[in-house]
């Protein structure tokens, strides 16, 4: 074999290498690439999120604890001579409406932006923790007016007291996903 072919068929060799560990290094940046902007839109996302998962549990709390409010006015009520069973009965009433103001107001508005930053599991939790707030904000209604009609409000109360513990074990399911979904960093599946 001569020195001519010898040197072609080197630097064959050679550029088959060197184009084979480009294709190698491409394919690997690429992915790269790809992970490392999973990672920045995961972390571009944690923020927006966070913000919206707080308020609406914050503004969650502060209607759970006005429903609450009412129900141990509610309460304090079923004990009590006139007239200050009367005026138990107006605070009661009072609270339920400042409830009714945050929740139809301020936390509908919030469970949309949870809606809208997602994703879907905290969605679904979100509604199905409103759904339980709306619910024991029925059962509290209920005790308040059947109190004003001086009726026995024995089973009222308790279907009450029941539908506001009832309360804690959805927000904690969606405290769970948001938790989940903020801790999410883009790099695993």
């Amino acid at each position: 074999m001569d020195a001519g072919l010898a040197a072609l068929l080197g630097a064959a060799v050679g550029a088959l290498g060197t184009g084979g560990a480009a294709l190698v290094s491409g394919v690997l940046g690429r992915g790269q690439a790809r992970m490392q902007l999973r990672a920045e839109h995961a972390r571009l996302l944690r923020e927006p999120r966070r913000s919206a998962y707080v308020a609406f549990v914050e503004c969650f709390q502060e209607v759970h604890a006005l429903h609450s409010e009412a129900a141990r006015s509610a309460a304090a009520a079923m004990e009590a001579a006139e007239p200050e069973r009367a005026t138990l009965l107006s605070d009661a009433g009072t609270a339920y409406a400042r409830a009714g103001e945050r929740l139809h107001g301020r936390l509908r508005q919030l469970q949309s932006a949870v809606a809208v930053e997602g994703p879907p599991g905290v969605t679904t939790a979100a509604l199905d923790a409103e759904d339980a707030l709306y619910a024991s904000r029925t059962e509290v209604y209920r005790w308040i007016r059947q109190l004003e009609r001086a009726a026995p409000a024995e089973e009222r109360e308790r279907a009450a007291d029941d539908a506001l513990l009832a309360v804690h074990q959805p927000l904690t399911r969606f405290l769970n996903a948001a938790s989940t979904a903020l801790s999410h960093d883009g790099l695993s599946p």
